[in-house]
């Protein structure tokens, strides 16, 4: 499942006062993290999404995406399964003399999609039990 949401982004808007967006999310795996920048903003808009109460997320290092015309992406392995539901965007874009609109995007995947359980353990108990008796 795919979860975005566009968030303008007001010329000269301070990094101490982010623009904020919640986007909802399913139980699962954060699996991608997108954030598109359109044509303008010659990496003036600063991005940064978060778990709410937990962590950030992305970048997955201190600091902000930025850029001009270009997606940027991530594939992550973030469990989304209690808690918040939902990740929180914060943009801010201190130098801009103009208005600006990015948008961001969130996969998850069911988690049996990313970790299948481990078919082999049955297939050790079933032959153990064969070898050794037993039920």
């Amino acid at each position: 499942m795919i979860f975005a949401k566009a968030l303008t982004v007001p010329a000269a808007t301070a990094a101490d006062s982010p623009v904020e967006a919640e986007i909802e999310l399913a139980v699962g795996i954060i699996h991608k993290v997108e954030i598109t920048f359109l044509d303008g903003p010659e990496n003036e808009v600063h991005v940064v999404v978060k778990r709410p109460g937990l962590h950030q997320i992305f970048p997955t290092h201190e600091g902000s995406i930025v850029g001009n015309a270009i997606t940027v992406e991530a594939v992550l392995d973030e469990p989304v399964e209690d808690g918040p539901l939902k990740v929180v965007v914060q943009a801010w874009s201190p130098d801009a003399g103009f208005a600006h609109e990015v948008t961001v995007r969130v996969h998850v995947l069911d988690r049996k999609l990313l970790h299948p359980p481990n078919e082999t353990v049955p297939l050790i108990r079933k032959l153990s039990r064969a070898i050794l008796g037993g039920s």
